[in-house]
């Protein structure tokens, strides 16, 4: 202990000193004497206790930890899925995009020749093959 905190000491058992400190100082110094330990580990049982908060076994904390991790391997894999939905909508969304390009190209192609000419006809078979390939899907 420092000189100061014995000088302090001694001055508040003997009587000399008389500050508010030093009273605070004397109270506190019986109070610690008249607690016991096993009374201060009661009042922090009962506070906790009051608090809600519950204390738990080690093996009830593995039980609450394997019952977390499998809901988060369902939540990561539920957010996989997703990704994937996501995905294929995307590229669904794209081919259907493409395919309608194509079907305003087929139709500019069938405007633009003449089914009369001999010379036209490989276009037009072509035109027909697409279109009834992609006629369902563009008409759902």
């Amino acid at each position: 202990m420092s000189d100061f905190l014995e000088n302090l000491k001694k001055a508040v058992e003997v009587g000399e000193f008389n500050s508010e400190a030093a009273k605070k100082i004397t109270e506190i110094d019986k109070l610690a004497d008249t607690v016991t330990v096993g009374e201060a580990a009661r009042s922090l049982n009962k506070k906790v206790e009051d608090s809600g908060v519950k204390t738990v076994t080690e093996e009830e904390a593995k039980k609450a930890n394997t019952e977390y991790e499998l809901k988060m391997q369902a939540l990561r894999e539920q957010e996989l899925v997703m990704q994937q939905v996501a995905t294929l909508k995307d590229i669904d969304h794209a081919v259907m995009l493409t395919i309608g390009d194509m079907f305003d190209f087929v139709k500019t192609l069938d405007e633009a020749f003449d089914k009369a000419k001999p010379e036209h006809l490989s276009i037009f078979a072509e035109i027909e093959r697409i279109k009834s390939k992609y006629s369902s899907i563009i008409n759902n």
